[in-house]
């Protein structure tokens, strides 16, 4: 076992610098490097977070490089994430990688083979499965008190002003639909075999507003997924404090078993704060703050992938072949939307 995991952590925005707060809470974890190709919150985040001249880079390759990391997490814009993969693993580093993994099919088997070869570990920060509550619903499912899963039933829709920074830069399956995405799959327990989607731009972007998707498994499981990005501003906000974000995340998704039923709503109105201003739902399972730490899903997260790096193994909870298959279920949804067709996953577009 390897006694410390010295970590390059490469993007310092929001997300980055959550990663390194939890990151300086784990035993056995160490962070050397930065990188971030913005000068002054690549310093920022450096001088905050401890991290050392001899440790601070604009170019990510380099981090990558450097002798004394061991594992590189990538928490960088999507479009990156699959060529930093690649080098790190190439480079005979493990890699921790905020979602997606990847933004196509074919980078994400390139990815698969290449971990197989380097025999380190890509490890795909789906935090939803950390999370208690979806935690809860796949001990039921594995435990038969639903009976066999016959349908599942996912939305997830963001505050409408998000989008102004994702609306020209990736397609929203690939950020809003992957978090359901992987719990579809994981819910499921088979492989998706084929896809139906839809989709509608509202404000005008490259990417779509919304889009609607039914898929279908080879042990017969139907899902449906909607994703929007079209929350008004005044709807009451569940995110609150740890992550440098306002905004709401309406997420629920349920699980229809042969005899029994499961579900879950993130951040409902059962925990409220009102005040003049606003009326809050926050949200207490991800990211929250514990006082002297960030605790939640993000927590048990990274600590999992910590504890797999040290003991040069794949995460039980979330293997890297599942984040490959997301990757082509999203693959498939974006072409069926654009061409209007189903798309069989085995056999391209079937009709």
């Amino acid at each position: 076992m390897t006694a410390t995991v010295r970590i390059g952590l490469i993007g310092a925005g929001r997300f980055g610098r959550l990663h390194l707060k939890v990151l300086a809470q784990i035993p056995g974890a160490e962070t050397v490097a930065l990188a971030d190709i913005d000068s002054q919150a690549l310093e920022e985040a450096a001088n905050r977070f401890g991290i050392g001249p001899d440790g601070r880079y604009e170019d990510p390759l380099r981090l990558i490089e450097d002798p004394r990391v061991d594992a590189v997490d990538i928490v960088s814009d999507e479009s990156t994430h699959g060529p930093l993969i690649l080098h790190a693993l190439r480079r005979g580093k493990h890699v921790i990688v905020e979602k997606p993994l990847c933004i196509s099919a074919a980078e994400a088997e390139e990815i698969a083979r290449a971990s197989e070869e380097s025999g380190k570990q890509v490890l795909v920060g789906n935090i939803s499965r950390y999370s208690q509550p979806y935690r809860m619903i796949k001990r039921s499912i594995d435990a038969g008190k639903l009976g066999a899963v016959a349908a599942i039933r996912a939305k997830r829709n963001f505050s409408r002003s998000w989008f102004q920074a994702f609306g020209n830069r990736i397609h929203p399956v690939y950020e809003s639909g992957v978090h359901e995405l992987d719990l579809i799959v994981w819910y499921a327990n088979a492989r998706c075999v084929e896809v139906a989607a839809f989709e509608r731009r509202v404000e005008g972007y490259r990417y779509p507003d919304l889009f609607s998707a039914i898929l279908t498994f080879e042990n017969g499981v139907v899902a449906s997924l909607d994703s929007s990005w079209a929350v008004p501003a005044a709807a009451p906000r569940n995110l609150v404090e740890t992550l440098e974000l306002d905004g709401t995340i309406d997420a629920h998704i349920e699980v229809i078993g042969e005899t029994g039923t499961a579900y879950y709503q993130l951040a409902h109105p059962g925990f409220g704060i009102w005040t003049p201003e606003e009326v809050l739902h926050p949200d207490t399972t991800l990211w929250p703050d514990e006082g002297n730490r960030v605790g939640g899903a993000i927590a048990s997260e990274l600590a999992d992938f910590v504890e797999a790096i040290r003991e040069e193994r794949p995460s039980r909870t979330m293997p890297l072949a599942d984040s490959v298959h997301v990757t082509r279920i999203a693959d498939a949804i974006v072409r069926s939307a654009a061409a209007k067709t189903i798309v069989d996953l085995d056999g391209g577009e079937s009709r």
